[in-house]
């Protein structure tokens, strides 16, 4: 009888590659014989190497290994044998510290394990971070291991560092890489069955929506999320999450949309159009969760999106079917019994380790209908109650409910549960609970202790008891919780407390945005406070919505602090609406608030190709900052309206506003709007075709701006000073100033630099006789360019005809249109 190791345990999972196409290609007789041998090589190179068989499965094998250096041996060895046969099989290898059952191993290294191998290719073999901590070179035989960076996997779970064995050179790993999935907080547990129902739907083509239906808790978005995880492959352009549950407003549901997609506003189109545009002929899957309370607005969107875009799949959670032409409903039902159970005793083993299930817990599945938030509720209570007392407590509250005729009966009895859950909280819990629905979208713990007087004594418990719910993110924790449960705890706030709470929230967010502005503007961690506000920006709109209406000073706060925010990732149209609405809110404040406010006015318009506004919004702030007497203030306005003299055509009176915005900003100490007026000087030189006062000015702005931290502002300076160089006749000192703004725009993420560096270089090339790569290098900054929403200068568009119009001289039409072409299937990375 096998004895399987315990401990600190290394699995090894194998998979034949392409097992289908090999049955076809040999025969079933000579498949049949090749299978036997690649059996007898795997069997003998884990017996060697003290390796324990768990399973097998077709042509899989899983099996454990009690040391990790052994199953790296057993790898490489049978990877060695296998390598000039006809079958080639992928290999992952993890260790962990599993439960051993009478069934078996029990944990989530084992699925971490299967899931590492799956995303390799025959002849390669994954080992997770795990398990190379374990090894060194001398016990992997003279293998090295490479580092393919992080992954996320189909489970959901955080990044994974995945090495491989060997050197050898393979396409790319079959992960997760072009989404925004967020990590769940617990692992997917049963619904194997309509799992895979979901997934065969998804990658149906004759399918464009589907969406999964059915009442609060019965784990809609949990299946959805990891249905969209699995489908993956079958939409190499990317799966998109959309996260509907914070809006209130179904205008709101395109920018939302753009938001996910990182899709930027153009002044020619709208921003459905730009999202269109964006997601073209790509293999997209876009998830759309919470989508019920936005109907049917939120259809007209849907049915937009899968008319025009053919390509692209959407997957929707929703109480009600969307009711829209091409729409495939699923209705997600309760767990199989079976299912719950597993749910059940999984949850409740999180709360004490050797929980063991009863004849109780069947039947206290049944009475909670096998609803999973049901279960995880009342499995978070194993700590206190056993299942008998559980079954005993909550039977009594949900037979109250069975009388009712006038909802869904899953609905009653998970709101049943709710009920019975928090009454059994403490005050100090119940009245945490109720606080926190003050949050859109979740919180930080700073943002719950500051509104809600949060300690972490209080948020465990309820986290415990799975009324909360924790995400890890970059940027550190989030605590959120599923909307049936925030619907509920928001029933519970009492008028007054709500205003209160509602104040310290608004507060809470504008003192938030002030403090990220100045990183926003100019900061060394620009993309860091940028993802942070990207986080929060549900409870930006909730702050915006209550001080909109009850405290127009904070209304002026937030939106006087999100001008550049705005400005980075989008959203122009429903910030202008905000400055409009906060002005007229508070057309009785101070004139230095105000002025905040107004200058936001005038980034937006800019940003949106109003001209007229913009003149009138800088006009007025900057009467406002000189009212105020705030010079830096009166330095920021006048910045705006130097570019607005710049827009309008008025170059004499630019160059007059840049040339007193430097003296100002020296007087006053502000060297980035000293390093933007010196840049756009540089800007109107350029245009004049003084190469060498663009190269002088705008070299100066790009060292100021690396002095206060601003890398991407130097690296936009000094694309400045390249093209200068280029037109001056000097490519090698342009191709310098470009490999430096390339390497810090791309250190903060800063595609708008590297796509106006991307047009440049190409100039370059065109001008040391690389041709083909110039036309590749101007396709890929088409593709950036479209990607962005961005339009370009007069003098761009002239620079870009001229360099297009030497390419076809020298290339030829049709290849140039082929160099085009196979320079926008680049990514930006390539």
């Amino acid at each position: 009888m096998r004895t399987l190791p315990s401990g600190t345990v290394t699995f090894l999972f194998t998979d034949v590659e392409g097992s289908t196409r090999l049955l076809h290609e040999l025969g079933a007789e000579a498949y049949a014989a090749a299978l036997g041998e690649h059996r007898r090589v795997l069997r003998e190179s884990f017996a060697r190497h003290g390796g324990v068989e768990v399973d097998t499965q077709g042509d899989a094998f899983f099996v454990a290994f009690p040391t990790a250096p052994g199953a790296l041996a057993a790898a490489a060895e049978l990877t060695l044998a296998l390598e000039h046969g006809p079958i080639r099989v992928r290999v992952g290898v993890h260790t962990g510290t599993p439960l051993v059952t009478a069934e078996g191993y029990v944990g989530e290294d084992v699925h971490r394990a299967a899931r590492i191998a799956a995303t390799g290719h025959g002849g390669q073999v994954l080992v997770s971070a795990a398990a190379a901590a374990l090894c060194d070179d001398q016990s992997q035989g003279g293998f090295a291991l490479r580092d393919l960076g992080d992954h996320r996997l189909k489970d959901l779970q955080a990044a994974e560092r995945v090495f491989q064995l060997g050197n050898g050179v393979f396409p790319a790993l079959k992960s997760l890489y072009r989404s925004n999935l967020p990590v769940p907080a617990t692992a997917f547990l049963g619904r194997e069955r309509e799992l895979a129902e979901v997934v065969e739907v998804l990658t149906r083509d004759d399918v464009r929506l589907l969406t999964l239906t059915g009442p609060g808790g019965t784990g809609k978005t949990r299946l959805a999320l990891q249905a969209a995880a699995e489908a993956a492959e079958h939409y190499p352009d990317g799966v998109w999450w959309v996260p509907l549950a914070p809006l209130r407003d179904p205008e709101l549901v395109v920018p939302e949309l753009a938001r996910a997609l990182g899709v930027k506003e153009t002044v020619s189109s709208s921003v459905l159009d730009a999202v269109l545009a964006a997601l073209g002929g790509g293999r997209t899957l876009v998830l759309l969760d919470n989508a019920e309370h936005l109907l049917p607005e939120l259809a007209t969107v849907v049915a937009d999106l899968v008319d025009r875009c053919p390509a692209v799949g959407v997957l929707a959670t929703s109480r009600e079917r969307l009711r829209v032409r091409a729409e495939q409903a699923y209705a997600v039902p309760s767990l199989s019994p079976s299912d719950a159970t597993e749910l059940f005793v999984a949850r409740a083993r999180q709360v004490e380790v050797s929980f063991a299930p009863t004849p109780a817990v069947t039947e206290l599945c049944t009475r909670l209908d096998d609803l999973p938030l049901a279960l995880e509720l009342a499995a978070a209570r194993t700590a206190v109650f056993s299942p008998q007392e559980l079954l005993d407590r909550l039977a009594q509250r949900l037979d109250l409910l069975r009388g009712g005729r006038d909802a869904d009966p899953r609905q009653q009895t998970l709101r049943g549960t709710i009920e019975w859950s928090t009454d059994l909280l403490d005050e100090e819990e119940r009245r945490l609970l109720r606080r926190l629905s003050v949050f859109a979208g979740g919180c930080t713990f700073e943002a719950a202790e500051v509104v809600c007087a949060a300690d972490p004594d209080t948020l465990q418990s309820l986290i415990d008891k799975s009324l909360v719910r924790r995400r890890d993110t970059a940027d550190g924790a989030r605590y959120w919780m599923l909307e049936t449960i925030h619907e509920f705890a928001a029933e519970q706030l009492q008028p007054e407390e709500e205003h209160v709470l509602r104040l310290r929230h608004a507060a809470f967010v504008a003192d938030l945005v002030e403090r990220a502005d100045p990183d926003l503007r100019h900061g060394p961690d620009q993309q860091g406070w940028a993802r942070r506000l990207v986080a929060e920006y549900g409870n930006v709109r909730a702050a915006m919505r209550f001080a909109l209406d009850q405290a127009s000073p904070l209304a002026l706060r937030i939106v006087g602090g999100l001008a550049f925010f705005v400005w980075l990732r989008g959203g122009f149209a429903e910030a202008r609406a905000w400055v409009e609405a906060a002005l007229a809110a508070g057309a009785d404040e101070p004139d230095g608030l105000r002025a905040r406010a107004l200058e936001s006015g005038a980034v937006v318009a800019e940003r949106q190709g109003d001209l007229r506004a913009h003149q009138v919004y800088a006009d007025a702030a900057y009467a406002a900052y000189d009212a105020a007497g705030d010079g830096p203030g009166k330095a920021s306005a006048l910045r705006e309206r130097g570019k607005a003299a710049i827009a309008g055509g008025e170059q004499d009176r630019a160059r007059a506003i840049y040339e007193e915005l430097v003296r100002l900003a020296e007087e006053v100490g502000d060297p980035w709007n000293g390093a933007i007026a010196l840049n756009n000087l540089g800007d109107l030189a350029l245009y004049d075709g003084d190469w060498e006062r663009t190269i002088e000015l705008c070299g100066r702005s790009s060292g100021l701006r690396r002095g206060i931290g601003d890398r991407w502002g130097a690296a936009l300076a000094l694309v400045n000073v390249a093209t200068a160089q280029l037109c001056a006749g000097r490519p090698q000192d342009a191709a310098r100033s470009l490999r430096q703004a390339l390497s810090e725009s791309t250190d903060v993420g800063a595609t708008m630099v590297v796509t106006s560096a991307l047009q440049v270089s190409a100039g370059v090339a065109v001008a040391i006789g690389r041709e083909r790569d110039a036309a590749r290098l101007l396709g890929a900054f088409g593709r950036s360019l479209d990607e962005l929403g961005s339009r370009l200068e007069q003098f761009e568009r002239d620079q870009l005809e001229r360099t297009e119009a030497l390419l076809v001289e020298r290339l030829g039409q049709s290849a140039f249109d082929a160099e085009l072409e196979a320079g926008r299937a680049l990514s930006l990375d390539e």
